[in-house]
């Protein structure tokens, strides 16, 4: 236990030192890589490496041409915050917590799906970005710029689903389960970030930029403060992910427990 401990301290530490997370972050996501390793063992950390690793090197490929294309924050955030590692893991530690004090399978899967979720939507931005088809937002109904929530592609939609599978696949081969099983999570994950996709599009704020005069998911773009537009006050990107993971986990065990009766 005590060497399992040590590599999830060495690993956070490494990704505050390599900037893939800032250091409130590092500590947020060593508390969550204990608790599911309390829950689920090192078959549990895996499915959170397996997020993390791709998340983080998709997000790293091809930097500088996304930079250009999802202009839609202030200034360049230096690693995920401890507030982003929550919005793509609480679910998931939701779902370890209570399995360390009610043991259950369901919650395994919930949790497994929470992440396929969270894989899906963060492969669907980071590869559907690179479309060269400006993508269609599903609430204005017309094409928008690039990285924009609520907007979809077929380059993004089709990362996503591979996602979600490669979550599944994961957890087929880590948990030696049945295919159906490892399937109602890939799919539970696809749908969870389809969720992700109408929340942002109908809830989460949008702003306008009145320097650049560009739509923007941030209350401060090029050095000045926007202008809301529309969308719900307090609803942001990260609820807008947690929420959507948390549907996918549902979906899952929702789709287990009918499985098993």
């Amino acid at each position: 236990m005590e060497i399992i401990l040590g590599g999830i301290a060495l690993l956070s530490l490494l990704s505050a030192i390599l900037k893939w997370l800032t250091v409130p972050g590092s500590i947020t996501a060593f508390i969550l890589g204990f608790i599911i390793f309390k829950a689920f063992d090192w078959q549990g950390l895996v499915i959170l490496g397996v997020f993390f690793i791709t998340s983080t090197l998709l997000t790293k490929w091809k930097r500088d041409l996304k930079r250009d294309e999802k202009a839609l924050h202030s200034e360049e955030k230096k690693g995920r915050s401890a507030g982003q590692v929550l919005a793509n893991g609480g679910a998931a530690l939701i779902a370890a917590a209570c399995h360390t004090a009610i043991p259950n399978p369901v919650w395994l899967i919930m949790y497994t799906a929470a992440f396929a979720t969270a894989t899906a939507d963060t492969w669907a931005s980071e590869i559907g970005v690179l479309s060269k088809k400006k993508p269609f937002h599903i609430k204005e109904w017309k094409t928008v710029d690039r990285g924009l929530s609520g907007a979809i592609s077929s380059l993004g939609t089709f990362a996503a689903a591979l996602g979600a599978l490669l979550i599944g696949f994961s957890f087929y081969i880590l948990f030696d389960t049945s295919f159906l099983v490892a399937l109602c999570i890939a799919i539970s994950g696809f749908v969870g970030n389809l969720a992700d996709t109408v929340f942002g599009a109908w809830f989460e704020q949008k702003f306008f930029c009145s320097m650049c005069k560009k739509e923007t998911e941030s209350r401060v773009h090029c050095g000045k403060k926007t202008t809301r537009i529309y969308g719900v006050s307090w609803v942001s990107n990260n609820l807008v992910n947690f929420t959507s993971t948390l549907i996918g986990g549902m979906i899952a065990g929702g789709l287990y427990i009918w499985i098993n009766l």
